[in-house]
């Protein structure tokens, strides 16, 4: 064979192998059993590149990316105290044609749907697309909850969805069913079945139901096959089949309204003393210069007296009591707010009827009896009150706030007469005289002026608890305290 010839055949053998490489590759690229090791390979890879330099830059980044990388569908959604968001957009889990399949469509066996919230460690938790790729521009930050709507298989390991195409590494989250609540549940009368909750849903525990009318506090809540579920224990969950956040007895729309967690304070804890302030912190100072106190007030007499003290002990001269004129009478720093900030104890629940409401706001009432009767005061029984300051802790103790009226508005200048704001209040109604039951408010007014005074509390149709002039006490109705105004019903 001449050289001519040996060249020829030598090129179209190199040809022809080249011709078989290129349609073995082919083949190889669009063949849709790509194994799957191959997919969750850079996972495993990926988990074992972290070093301290990543770290500090996926910090810097947590729970967002940066403007120039962030797109609106690839944001994380950070857990609020609502529903699951319902902005996270599927993973786009198949993607194929007649010829090709992408390797994060592989995995689409591995995926479980969920619904939860995942909440990180104490470090940066890296995120990883689908087909095991980690993200180098953001991270989630530590101890930060997120929701989670699919679970993840790879490689021997778990991970969850955060956000499209982006799932968290589950090494470093605890997991948990629902979305964060913080309530009270009652249960019905006829009990509650026991729930536990796993991937494939609620199921009965076969324990023992809990009892009927008992109340759960709960800290998540979840739903499922159009029920809402409260979480009362690590995992232990009772359905709205059989309780209800709802209390048992509720006044109606326009009165005032039952609460069922202790009523807090309403207005400045620690005011300070000048003229016209009225209550308990200006009867002790009035006790303490040696004033009478047929009527405390504050008035120009106790002011001058204030000055005196102020200018003794080095204080600014104003002739008003702030705390440190308090502490220099001797009195403490606990009592000049612990004064203001009394708020009876409620003594009802969601599980109380509207007898236990009334019960509770005259047992409160009789925690007074023989106490001095004080203009403008309406504190704890440690002191004493005035009329409409009886009521207003009587109504805290079952569970009603009637501000703007309030216990340390009360003792504010213009403010001792709330038994006129009560009888002006259209939030407790009027009832016919002849009516008149246990609970319900009595009111009278003075038979020389016309204005109204006084109110009580009904024991029944002819005696009352109240607080008059010198002591709380139970009385007749007709023991000459005015003209009887009529009487209002604060429970329907």
């Amino acid at each position: 064979m001449n050289k001519k010839s040996k060249m020829f055949f030598v090129c179209s053998f190199a040809l022809a192998m080249l011709a078989v490489t290129t349609q073995q590759n082919v083949k190889a690229d669009t063949t849709t059993d790509a194994p799957v090791e191959n997919v969750q390979q850079p996972v495993a890879q990926a988990t074992q590149e972290v070093n301290a330099q990543e770290v500090t830059t996926q910090a810097s980044t947590q729970e967002a990316s940066t403007s120039e990388t962030t797109t609106a569908d690839q944001a994380q959604t950070p857990v609020v105290n609502d529903a699951v968001s319902e902005k996270t957009q599927p993973v786009q889990e198949t993607t194929t044609t007649d010829e090709t399949k992408t390797q994060a469509d592989s995995t689409t066996s591995n995926i479980t749907h969920i619904q939860g919230v995942v909440t990180t460690g104490n470090e940066v938790t890296f995120l990883y697309t689908q087909d095991g790729q980690k993200l180098t521009n953001r991270a989630l930050g530590p101890n930060t909850p997120w929701y989670t709507d699919q679970k993840l298989a790879y490689n021997g390991g778990t991970y969850y969805r955060v956000a499209t195409n982006e799932f968290a590494d589950g090494q470093n989250l605890t997991f948990s069913y629902g979305s964060a609540a913080d309530g009270i549940v009652r249960v019905q009368p006829y009990g509650a079945v026991n729930y536990t909750r796993s991937e494939a849903g609620f199921a009965k525990t076969g324990k023992p139901n809990f009892a009927g009318n008992s109340v759960w506090k709960y800290n998540r809540t979840d739903n499922a096959n159009g029920k809402t579920f409260y979480q009362i224990a690590s995992n232990v969950w009772i359905n709205s089949d059989d309780a209800t956040t709802a209390p048992a007895y509720q006044n109606p729309n326009g009165w005032l309204q039952i609460h069922n967690e202790q009523i807090k304070p309403v207005g400045n804890v620690g005011y300070p003393l000048y003229n016209g302030v009225e209550g308990i912190k200006t009867w002790l100072v009035r006790k303490y210069f040696g004033y009478s106190n047929a009527h405390t007030i504050y008035d120009g007499n106790v002011a001058n007296s204030v000055r005196s003290l102020q200018s003794r002990v080095g204080l600014p001269v104003t002739g008003i009591v702030d705390l440190n004129t308090w502490k220099a009478m001797g009195f403490s720093e606990a009592s000049w707010t612990g004064i203001d900030s009394y708020v009876a104890p409620l003594r009802t629940n969601i599980t109380s009827s509207r007898s236990d409401h009334i019960e509770a706001m005259i047992n409160e009432a009789y925690r007074y009896l023989g106490k001095p009767w004080i203009s403008g005061a309406s504190s704890s029984p440690d002191y004493g009150v005035d009329c409409s300051g009886l009521v207003t802790q009587a109504l805290y103790a079952s569970g009603i706030d009637s501000a703007p009226i309030s216990s340390i508005q009360h003792a504010q200048p213009g403010n001792e007469w709330n038994c006129q704001m009560y009888w002006n209040d259209v939030r407790i109604p009027h009832v016919n005289f002849n009516e008149r039951q246990r609970g319900d408010l009595i009111f009278f007014t003075d038979p020389s002026s016309g204005m109204l005074w006084h109110v009580g509390i009904l024991l029944d149709a002819s005696t009352m608890v109240e607080s008059w002039p010198y002591a709380v006490q139970i009385h007749s109705i007709y023991s000459g305290r005015g003209n009887i105004a009529g009487v209002k019903r604060v429970f329907a």
